[in-house]
């Protein structure tokens, strides 16, 4: 089971997803430093790692699919 973050850093926020939550897009996806997006994790351990070296100050756990 993969796992996403979506960083928004607009709102300075990121969060965590598992690979099959509503909340991803389904097509092709923009990522870049500047504005964020969705970045893709083999395992959890590796995706929690990044989300805490994410320099969002709101890091959090999406509540639909609860990862």
């Amino acid at each position: 089971m993969g796992y996403w973050i979506h960083l928004k850093r607009s709102l300075d926020q990121a969060m965590l997803h598992k690979d099959r939550c509503l909340e991803i897009p389904s097509g092709p996806m923009r990522a870049d430093f500047w504005e964020g997006g969705w970045f893709e994790y083999p395992d959890k351990d590796t995706a929690l790692d990044a989300l805490e070296n994410t320099d969002a100050t709101s890091q959090v756990k999406c509540p639909l699919c609860k990862p």
